[in-house]
């Protein structure tokens, strides 16, 4: 297929073309293949049979075209995401948002002009050139005007697109200009953006993506660190097979590059309101009425109705409530995570580690640390769980010691450090003093799981983690946000002439199962699928991570969800015989249907 598809690239064909291709006659060549399909499946018989009984077997026998890769449909004719998704003969396509990211077979990829396994900067060329909703008309959103929650990735990313579609946006940030904050301060945490979170800002253009990275530490590298002595590779740079490494990055340099960016595109235009320590009070999701308290103990003020109030404030959404008033049959759960959190910085990373790799390595007590290398040193997330009494069926300290102190109970930096030391001597080397303030300074945080059973109603949309929280426990929790921003403005693009309603019915539609899949692939198979199921997801990832050194197997779900543009819902469908059923495209769509007819 290497030479069809350089027949393709020299030979201009249409959209139209593209999808009336699965109607030509066989060639002499498809014939052979064709005829000599029935003993091919018969020599792999065993194998099939093998791979059908044991689901993570599978993997064994993907076909090449699934292999990850970055590809952008390069189709020069004008067609919108609608037709995009549907252009592939084969109708492989992924049902992300992102525009243009298609999974088709070689077979496709010749007939649609797609650059086959080449990276996104290869084809950035191609990629500019392709034809989007938002270069069909000029200004498809010039007549919507938009309140977001929440100047967070989401939020600036939304922002960014919502600009470029023709929008008027008004940012309400309850924390001050990250661009501004004491390294210590808020949003001190770093974030992994892996293929989803970079194709999803490289929508807006590849400028936008190059003004982030340098804020970044590119690595592909994962290392789980049992004891001391032994240290079991999760994932290598192989695993990406040849994409871009994912980007760890601090919170508060992501966003101040997205919001530097957003202010030197938009500032001048007059359809730009920004506004830091804000805090929102209140949201009306039918009318599209936001109550605000300005900074400093001002006044309170009433914004003008918007056409489009966008949640992207976190677990504790304002915007949530607000959908869960104007919403009958509206659900959300909301579940605490075990354990406590807080973020500590280190200038370099322990001599014992290896510099360019994320490190987890579980200590002593229950507690574990989690070490990311940035741009700007090491971020170190510290968890523990509280010391339960004696009584309660904790430890009882043995004759001459003293009894078992959380790290939550320390209240002197010396301490914090000899209790940090101890309990992780990998990092010994680099927790001081400072490490010991910097842990004492920073609140406590607790995470928590969100699920919801729609992500809009009226005037009101969710995002991010006032949509769907997996409380970090997937690392793909920014990721999944910035797609949900590029998928709500394809929504709105796509249903410009319909209303603001359709589109966020679709929205929800397209992503509520994403969301869903998100969380259950986070935590697990639950204990509703018994103990034994459970114990046999458990070994069968401990065999797919010592098959995937070797290139066999399905790579792991970590794996997946970083490296691949595969559908969540497409992984946990994939895993029922682990996880349990999970509802159909159709079935997603019926509930969240329903619960917008009977909100209006």
């Amino acid at each position: 297929w290497l030479k069809a598809a350089s027949e393709a690239v020299r030979e201009p064909r249409s959209c139209a073309y593209a999808r009336s291709a699965a109607a030509m006659p066989p060639s002499p060549s498809e014939q052979r293949r064709r005829r000599s399909a029935p003993r091919l499946l018969l020599g792999l018989a065993p194998a099939l049979l093998c791979a059908a009984l044991h689901p993570k077997l599978s993997g064994l026998f993907a076909s090449v075209d699934r292999a990850p890769r970055e590809t952008f449909c390069s189709l020069r004719s004008p067609c919108s995401s609608a037709q995009l998704r549907s252009a592939g003969p084969c109708g492989k396509t992924s049902h992300s948002p992102l525009e243009r990211v298609l999974y088709l077979t070689p077979r496709c990829h010749a007939r649609c002009r797609g650059g086959i396994g080449a990276s996104a900067a290869a084809l950035a060329g191609a990629q500019r050139r392709a034809e989007s909703p938002l270069h069909l008309a000029a200004k498809p959103l010039a007549d919507l005007e938009v309140v977001i929650v929440g100047a967070g990735p989401s939020g600036l990313l939304l922002a960014h697109k919502l600009l470029d579609a023709g929008a008027r946006v008004e940012l309400l940030e309850s924390r001050a200009d990250p661009r501004n904050l004491d390294g210590g301060e808020g949003r001190a945490y770093a974030l992994g953006l892996g293929i989803r979170g970079r194709s999803a800002i490289r929508t807006v253009d590849d400028a936008l993506w190059e003004a982030i990275k340098p804020s970044g530490f590119g690595s592909e590298r994962f290392q789980l660190h049992p004891t001391p002595t032994l240290k079991i590779e999760l994932r290598s740079p192989d695993d990406g097979k040849g994409l871009e490494p994912s980007l760890l990055i601090y919170q508060s340099d992501l966003c101040g590059a997205l919001l530097t960016e957003l202010e030197a595109r938009h500032a001048a235009g007059g359809r730009l309101k920004i506004a830091f320590k804000v805090r929102v009070e209140s949201v009306d999701a039918r009318t599209g009425i936001v109550v605000v308290q300005d900074a400093g103990g001002g006044g309170r003020r009433e914004l003008a109705p918007a056409g489009l109030v966008a949640g992207c404030d976190g677990v504790n959404s304002i915007v949530r409530d607000a959908v869960q008033k104007a919403c009958e049959g509206f659900s959300v759960t909301k579940e605490p995570l075990p354990g406590n959190l807080k973020v500590i910085r280190f200038a370099k990373m322990p001599e014992a580690l290896d510099f360019d790799a994320v490190h987890a390595i579980p200590g002593s007590g229950g507690n574990s640390i989690f070490l990311e290398p940035t741009a700007r040193g090491v971020c170190a997330l510290i968890t523990w769980r509280d010391a339960a009494p004696a009584a309660a069926g904790g430890a009882e300290a043995k004759e001459g010691e003293a009894a078992p102190v959380s790290l939550g109970d320390l209240t002197d930096a010396e301490a914090v450090r000899d209790a940090l030391a101890k309990a992780f001597p990998l990092v010994a080397d680099v927790v001081d003093l400072d490490a010991g303030q910097q842990f004492l300074s920073q609140k406590t945080t607790r995470a928590a799981t969100i699920r919801c059973n729609t992500y809009h109603s009226a005037r009101a949309v969710l995002l991010g983690d006032a949509a769907h929280s997996s409380g970090g426990a997937s690392g793909q929790g920014c990721n999944a946000a910035l797609m949900d921003a590029v998928a709500l403005v394809d929504c709105l693009v796509e249903g410009a002439n319909e209303g603001v309603d359709v589109a966020l019915l679709a929205y929800s539609q397209r992503r509520v199962p994403e969301g869903h899949a998100l969380l259950d692939l986070s935590l697990g198979p639950s204990d509703e699928v018994g103990a034994f199921k459970k114990a046999l997801f458990g070994l069968s990832t401990l065999v797919g991570n010592v098959l995937s050194r070797f290139g066999l197997g399905t790579p792991p779900i970590q794996t997946l969800a970083t490296t691949t543009l595969t559908p969540f819902a497409e992984m946990r469908r994939d895993r029922e015989f682990f996880f349990g059923e999970f509802p159909t495209e159709a079935e997603f769509k019926k509930e969240v249907a329903v619960l917008a007819a009977a909100s209006k």
